[in-house]
């Protein structure tokens, strides 16, 4: 552990852009619509009035979640109508925006009723379009397994990315990458490189441009331990290409789960080893290092799930925190050119959890949910936060 510390302290050295730390952002709640059973799973912002944040609310009268949409105008959150394609459970899961007329989700619709309810029936990806005035509904390109898509990058009207993973049943069966692409007119299927032979899988796309996108994930190898491993894959323009990204020090095994482009050169990406550990990478347009992270104490789960930056030193982490606890605590985690460093997120009464960021100027968004008692039980309830530095 002393030699993986001295390791990751001089690559933090190496990655320093600013001869002293930025100062930290000041954290407050937003109050968020949404009942019980209900979260927001992505945000994504235009401008310092203008964002979006996607989820989840559940409907007791048809028994099934619904998409929920919410805007932010600068000061607040609303609640914005968008379509459902079927009666059965829709969920989105993230949402990013071109302009402040053209934003893109995506998510999935339940197609029929499945075996035990609960959301557990047959279901197709979809993508969610706002065009300025109104969110419309259309089906992703199919795969030979239902696609789960969960991320999406929208660089212009005419350029979007969608990544996710489906399960491929025919032999070898296994969990392929999913990615499609919008031109402007439609989506398509593109392939993309699978370097596990059990899964493989991305969470998140981040691009600087056409020919610079990221999407993030993991990929294992059957047996073995089903050690599972960081999968980086970067396209070019033509094609997309796997860059090898180690496995996290001091572990088994590593999986990312968020990605945030700055520039060609200024790639971050952030996730958990052992399914308990924070670890974050950073490509510098050679190859992806692991950088070190504030060590999360205790002996709870630490989970790292959104990423959102403005400029190299203004850099944001967030999830969640156990550190054993009984419930789990927001996180935040700022790079600030030379180390990353925690930030004092607001406590919640029961605990929760963040999902997604977004930042613009000097604002910092991010949304996810928190634990209440309702009725007498403990439910999920929307939950935001907004930093200012």
């Amino acid at each position: 552990m002393r030699t993986f510390a001295r390791t990751a302290a001089v690559t933090a050295l190496c990655l320093a852009v600013a001869a002293s730390p930025a100062a930290a952002a000041t954290w407050a709640v937003t109050p968020t619509p949404g009942g019980d059973l209900s979260r927001l799973n992505g945000v994504a912002a235009t401008s310092a009035t203008g964002a979006w944040a996607v989820g989840s609310a559940y409907d007791f009268t048809l028994g099934a979640e619904r998409t929920l949409v919410e805007r932010w105008n600068g000061t607040s959150w609303s609640r914005v109508a968008s379509p459902n394609g079927s009666q059965l459970y829709n969920r989105l899961y993230a949402v990013d925006a071109a302009s402040a007329a053209d934003a893109w989700a995506v998510g999935f619709v339940e197609t029929a009723h499945g075996v035990n309810g609960g959301g557990d029936g047959p279901k197709k990806a979809a993508a969610w379009h706002w065009n300025g005035t109104a969110w419309s509904i259309g089906d992703l390109p199919g795969a030979a397994g239902t696609p789960s898509v969960t991320g999406v990058d929208a660089l212009s009207a005419a350029d979007a990315w969608a990544v996710g993973s489906y399960y491929d049943p025919v032999a070898p069966a296994r969990g392929e990458v999913y990615t499609a692409h919008w031109n402007g007119a439609a989506w398509t299927r593109v392939a993309a490189p699978a370097p596990g032979d059990y899964l493989n899988e991305v969470t998140s796309v981040s691009g600087t441009s056409g020919a610079d996108v990221w999407a993030v994930g993991e990929w294992r190898d059957q047996g073995k331990g089903q050690v599972y491993h960081p999968l980086a894959l970067h396209w070019d323009g033509a094609a997309w290409n796997s860059v090898a990204a180690p496995d996290p020090a001091g572990g088994t095994g590593g999986a990312l789960r968020a990605v945030k482009a700055i520039s060609p050169t200024d790639v971050w990406a952030v996730g958990y080893r052992d399914y308990r550990t924070p670890v974050a990478f950073h490509y510098d347009g050679t190859a992806w290092r692991e950088v070190a992270l504030p060590a999360p104490g205790g002996t709870g789960n630490t989970i790292l799930y959104g990423l959102a930056a403005t400029a190299a030193d203004h850099v944001w982490a967030v999830g969640y925190t156990s550190s054993g606890a009984v419930t789990p605590e927001s996180l935040v985690l700022r790079w600030d050119g030379a180390a990353w460093r925690s930030e004092l997120a607001p406590p919640s009464d029961l605990g929760s959890t963040l999902l997604g960021a977004a930042a613009v100027g000097g604002s910092v968004l991010a949304v996810g949910y928190r634990n209440v008692l309702s009725g007498g039980t403990t439910t999920n309830r929307t939950y935001g936060l907004r930093g200012l530095n």
